[in-house]
C-alpha cells in the first residue's frame, strides 16, 4: 500500500508557480499553472488558530537542552557534557570564544540545534518574529550551563540565526504532512514523518493528544502553497584537484524543494517570511565523503511583485540564507583531505527574481534568472595552515553574490548555470587571561562555485541531469604566501518530479 503524504494547495486566488534554478528542469507534468489546477480544495485554506503557550515554549527550550545534554553525557559520555557548579561560575566570567569544533558540528550540528528552540515555540501559537528570541535564549543556556567548555561566540552567532531558517523551514514541512481527518496506518506515518521533520512539534502532538485525536479538518497551521519536490539518485566523481584523475567515486542522493509560489498574482502585495523557500540537501554514501555535503536554503522574509503579466514577471525582496558545503576524498597518497569547504550559516541579503514563460515565446521557451547579494555574519572557509583540536578552517565575516540563469527548450530539454561567490575576511586572533581564541588565519578568501547543469526531462515525470561543478577558492593571509587552489566534481543523476 502506498500513502502520498504530499498536499499540494495553494490560496484561493489564481496563481502561478514557475521553475526555479534549484531544479534545473521543466516539463509540462510539473508546472502548476493555475490554483484550480492543483490539488485544492477550500477545506485546505481552513486554518487551525492555536493558542500562544509562551511560557510552555520557554520549557520545551529547557527540555531539549537537557535531553541533549544527557544524551551526550550518558550515551556518549562527552568529556565536555560534564558540568557543575564550578563550570558554571567559570562561564560566567568569560567573554564568548570562538571555539575548535570541527566544520560540521559549528556549522551545521549547531544550527539545527536552533531549530529545536524554534519550533518549541512555533509549534506553540507563536509566530514567526515571537518564536525568533527563543532561538537566543536556547543558545546562551546552552553554551553558558550545558557545557564545561567557555561560552562559543561563533556557536551563537549560527545556532541562533541558522537556527531560525531551518526552523521555519521544518516547521512548514511538518505542517504538510498534518491531517487530523486520517486514520490508521496513513495517520501513524503522517504522525511520524511531522516527529521526524520537526521532533518538537511531534512532541507536542503527542502530549497534546493530537497525534490521533480524529477531527472534522486536517488541523494545520498555514495555509498551502504549492509544493514541488524532486528526490535525485547518481554517481558523483570529486577530483583530488582541478582536474585530477586522482578522486573518489560515490553515491549521490539529491533531496530538492521548491515551497510556495515563487510569482504570485495575490490579493497581497507582499510576502510574509518564509511563505516562499527553496531548499536543496545532498548525502553521499560508500566514500570517505561526509554524508551530509551540501544543504542550500533561500527564504523571503518580504518581498513584493514589481511586474507581473503576460510577458513577464519580476519581483524583489529581502531573503535569509543558509549554505553549507563540505567535502572530504582520499588522496593518492591515502590521506584524508578536504577539497574545498564552504558556508553562510549566518546571512541576509536583497534578490531579485525574473521568468518569462515558455508559452508566450515563439520558439516554445522559458527563461529564467536569479540574483542575490548578501551580507554574511558568520561563515567558514578552509584553510591551509590553521589546526587547533578539530579546527582546520577558518571562521570570518563578508559578503556573498549568487547569480542564476536558464532556458528550457520545448519543454524537454534545459541548461542551467549557477555562480556562488563567497568572500570571507578572517580577523585578528584574540586573547582572553590565558584561553586563546582566534577566528583562524588572519586574511581573507574568494570562494566559488559554478555549476552547469544540463538536464533532459520525459513526459512521465522523471529526468536525468549531467552536473560538472567547479570549485575555485583564491585565499590571502597576512602572515602566509597567497594559495589559488581549484577542483571539479562530475555527476549524473536520475530523478523523478512529485
Amino acid at each position: 500500500m502506498t500513502f502520498v503524504f504530499l498536499s499540494f494547495g495553494t490560496k484561493a486566488q489564481t496563481a502561478f508557480f514557475r521553475q526555479d534554478p534549484l531544479f534545473p528542469c521543466t516539463n509540462e507534468n510539473i508546472m502548476l499553472t493555475r490554483a484550480t489546477d492543483v490539488l485544492h480544495t477550500a477545506e485546505e485554506d481552513i486554518v487551525s488558530f492555536q493558542k500562544k503557550r509562551p511560557w510552555l515554549a520557554a520549557g520545551e527550550v529547557f527540555l531539549s537542552n537537557i535531553v541533549v545534554w544527557g544524551f551526550n553525557y550518558f550515551i556518549m559520555d562527552a568529556d565536555f557534557a560534564y558540568i557543575d557548579i564550578h563550570s558554571f561560575k567559570r562561564n560566567l566570567s568569560y567573554w564568548p570564544v570562538w571555539d575548535t569544533d570541527k566544520f560540521s558540528t559549528n556549522l551545521l550540528g549547531h544550527p539545527y540545534q536552533g531549530n529545536l528552540y524554534f519550533n518549541a515555540a512555533r509549534s506553540n501559537g507563536l509566530n514567526f518574529w515571537q518564536s525568533s528570541p527563543y532561538v537566543f535564549a536556547g543558545s546562551l543556556m546552552w553554551e553558558y550551563f550545558m557545557e564545561n567548555e567557555l561560552p562559543s561566540l561563533n556557536d551563537l552567532y549560527t545556532t541562533t540565526i541558522g537556527g531560525i531558517c531551518l526552523g521555519e523551514i521544518t516547521f512548514r514541512l511538518s505542517d504538510l504532512l498534518i491531517d487530523n481527518t486520517a486514520t490508521g496506518w496513513e495517520r501513524f506515518f503522517r504522525e511520524f514523518g511531522v516527529a521526524c521533520i520537526s521532533p518538537v512539534r511531534g512532541f507536542n502532538r503527542l502530549i497534546n493528544k493530537q497525534s490521533w485525536k480524529r477531527e472534522t479538518t486536517k488541523g494545520r497551521a498555514i495555509s498551502h502553497a504549492p509544493i514541488l519536490f524532486s528526490p535525485t539518485l547518481g554517481a558523483r566523481f570529486l577530483s583530488e584537484y582541478g582536474r585530477s584523475r586522482d578522486g573518489e567515486f560515490s553515491a549521490a542522493l539529491g533531496l530538492n524543494l521548491i515551497y510556495g509560489e515563487r510569482f504570485s498574482q495575490s490579493y497581497y502585495d507582499y510576502y510574509k517570511p518564509f511563505e516562499w523557500f527553496t531548499l536543496k540537501c545532498e548525502f553521499e554514501f560508500f566514500s570517505h565523503q561526509p554524508i551530509v555535503t551540501q544543504v542550500n536554503a533561500t527564504g523571503v522574509l518580504w518581498a513584493k511583485n514589481i511586474n507581473h503579466n503576460d510577458k513577464y514577471t519580476l519581483t524583489f525582496g529581502a531573503f535569509q540564507h543558509f549554505d553549507f558545503y563540505n567535502s572530504q576524498i582520499e588522496n593518492a597518497e591515502g590521506d584524508l583531505v578536504a577539497p574545498y569547504r564552504i558556508s553562510e550559516a549566518a546571512a541576509y541579503g536583497l534578490g531579485m527574481l525574473f521568468g518569462r514563460d515558455y508559452d508566450v515565446l515563439k520558439d516554445g521557451l522559458q527563461l529564467r534568472a536569479t540574483a542575490y547579494v548578501n551580507g554574511i555574519i558568520l561563515g567558514g572557509a578552509i584553510t591551509d595552515h590553521f589546526y587547533d583540536n578539530e579546527r582546520d578552517y577558518n571562521m570570518g565575516s563578508g559578503y556573498s553574490v549568487k547569480t542564476y540563469a536558464g532556458i528550457t527548450f520545448n519543454k524537454r530539454w534545459s541548461i542551467d548555470l549557477s555562480g556562488e561567490h563567497y568572500h570571507i575576511y578572517t580577523w585578528k586572533s584574540t586573547s582572553q587571561k590565558g584561553f586563546n581564541s582566534t577566528q583562524g588565519d588572519e586574511g581573507h578568501s574568494h570562494l566559488t562555485v559554478l555549476s552547469p547543469y544540463i538536464t533532459y526531462h520525459s513526459g512521465k515525470k522523471w529526468k536525468i541531469s549531467i552536473v560538472n561543478r567547479h570549485f575555485l577558492r583564491v585565499t590571502q593571509y597576512k602572515y602566509y604566501p597567497d594559495v589559488d587552489y581549484s577542483t571539479t566534481d562530475f555527476m549524473i543523476t536520475f530523478g523523478c518530479v512529485l
